[in-house]
């Protein structure tokens, strides 16, 4: 009896032993989940799609990457990023990077090797071409600094106006030609694709036009310097080198954010590095 006593005691004690195992097992395996370090990554509507490869590309990443989607002026990532709110973007160019940080005094690095550039183009509901826009005709155009200058000085390549050449950053005040009487509505470069059917032509993204179902390959003049506008991911400077930022830059280098990169967005945002070798 004795010894059937001992020997129920000693599977007692086993049984608990081997519980608090498995519970310190889970308890590491819970830990480890919550180790992951969370990374807030700012974009728009226009460039979600992108953070989402990222986030399955880095699924096994000692990091996790937070998509924070924001709506309204393209601005507002920028600005979160700079009061630390996010610790990332992707969605500005480099140019308006650039004007930003000499607006407002930041200091936002983009880093590379660049992601992808976007197609610009222009666009009418009412005319079949360019030779078609009459005197007077009213013609939206992206109303913030850079992408301002870049439509104005698409205009001038397009013979539409000219432009006061000495101007680094030009804006509707330094035209000094416009034989057509063009004139300008300006608007938030998020929102230009809508008036397409109230104004007589657009300058906008290819791929806004995409995401608000027009025909985004009919456009009646392309910007031959698209490739000049490359985007990627933008941090607060002295970040980007942190090891998170090269995991990000790694997942969209792999072939599986390729293909899926490519097949989304249907050439309306072209792969920087396939065209650029960089």
């Amino acid at each position: 009896m004795k010894n059937r006593y001992i020997k129920k005691l000693f599977l007692i004690l086993i049984l608990v032993l081997g519980t608090g195992c498995s519970n310190k097992n889970s308890n590491e395996n819970v830990d480890k989940v919550e180790e992951k370090e969370t990374i807030k990554i700012g974009c728009m509507r226009i460039t979600e799609d992108i953070i989402d490869y990222v986030i399955d590309e880095m699924k096994d990443s000692n990091y996790k990457i937070e998509k924070v989607v924001f709506d309204g002026a393209s601005n507002i990532p920028a600005t979160a990023l700079n009061d630390g709110s996010i610790d990332g973007f992707v969605v500005n160019h480099l140019q308006w990077v650039e004007v930003f940080n000499e607006k407002n005094n930041t200091n936002l690095k983009m880093v590379k090797p660049y992601i992808y550039y976007f197609k610009n183009g222009v666009y009418s509901s009412k005319y079949n071409s360019i030779d078609e826009l009459p005197k007077d005709a009213v013609v939206a155009i992206p109303g913030d600094p850079n992408n301002m200058d870049r439509s104005l000085r698409l205009l001038q390549r397009m013979g539409l106006i000219k432009l006061d050449d000495k101007k680094e950053l030009c804006n509707v005040a330094d035209i000094t030609e416009n034989p057509k009487n063009i004139k300008l509505l300006e608007t938030e470069i998020t929102a230009t694709v809508k008036s397409l059917y109230d104004v007589d032509m657009i300058i906008s993204g290819a791929n806004a036009m995409r995401l608000s179902g027009e025909d985004f390959e009919k456009s009646l003049f392309n910007d031959p310097v698209d490739k000049d506008f490359p985007i990627s991911l933008t941090v607060n400077d002295g970040t980007e080198d942190e090891k998170w930022v090269k995991e990000f830059m790694e997942a969209t280098n792999k072939e599986s954010f390729k293909k899926k990169f490519n097949e989304n967005y249907k050439g309306t945002f072209i792969l920087y590095n396939d065209i650029k070798g960089e």
